[in-house]
């Protein structure tokens, strides 16, 4: 007759016990929250700041907002610029690394032909090359193509740099899939370019989307290249503007 209690009461302590620690874990997220929140904060109410204030308020509330602030940087910075030159970089960058990795990944996946693996191998060489062996050639290849000062001179050298990865990722996403939905395909009459877009192309889009997210921020941060390869300063990227703004 006392075990029903007895459970009960157990029950109530594993319910009340897991209430606790749901609580707990949730504080220490918001804890954890609100202290990567407070750079953020800083670095806009400085920003809101005028000068003088600067100088005897660096970590406090500001005392008057000045928003102006911001138009005047995004004016005499040339944001404006810099901001358009990353987007007419990254945007044809991002998108003819994942057309060229599809194309190239489907083609290692499906078919066959002589050289096969070694070209493969031959692609993941460029995962083991650090970027910063190939700026002085790099440089020197642009400037006898004459694209030293353009946007050419980042795009074609990224999309060579994040092919391989894209390659491989992808390829190996492309392996995984059924191939009785290949051969259901084929059946029908599929051939390799309606196959490729209307069955790889749909399955592989959290492979694609996932390379999208990877490269964009990879070659919108991208510095060093337009560095090396930009001396004029219409042309300038956004981080490398924004280190000259500094």
């Amino acid at each position: 007759m006392s075990t029903v209690p007895s459970a009960g009461l157990k029950k109530n302590r594993r319910s009340s016990s897991s209430y606790l620690g749901s609580v707990s874990s949730t504080l220490l997220a918001g804890l954890i929250s609100l202290l990567t929140f407070i750079p953020f904060f800083w670095v806009i109410a400085t920003a809101l700041k005028d000068r003088k204030e600067l100088t005897y308020n660096r970590l406090g509330f500001p005392q008057s907002f000045h928003p102006e602030n911001f138009l005047q940087a995004w004016v005499e910075g040339h944001f404006k610029d810099y901001f358009t030159n990353s987007l007419l970089e990254v945007i044809p960058t991002v998108f003819a690394i994942l057309l060229l990795g599809l194309l190239a990944a489907y083609a290692f996946s499906q078919f066959s032909f002589p050289g096969k693996e070694a070209l493969f191998y031959l692609f993941l060489v460029g995962l083991t090359i650090p970027i910063g062996i190939l700026v002085i050639p790099l440089f020197y290849q642009m400037v006898d193509l004459k694209l030293i000062n353009s946007l050419w001179a980042i795009i074609l050298p990224q999309i060579a740099i994040g092919l391989p990865f894209a390659i491989l990722l992808l390829r190996t996403f492309i392996q995984e899939l059924p191939q009785e939905i290949m051969d259901a395909g084929r059946i029908d009459g599929c051939g390799h370019f309606a196959l490729l877009l209307y069955i790889i192309f749909p399955l592989s889009k959290p492979a694609l989307l996932s390379l999208l997210i990877f490269n964009f921020m990879w070659n919108w941060n991208q510095f060093l290249l337009p560095v090396i390869l930009i001396q004029k300063e219409s042309m300038r990227t956004l981080p490398l503007g924004l280190n000259f703004f500094l």
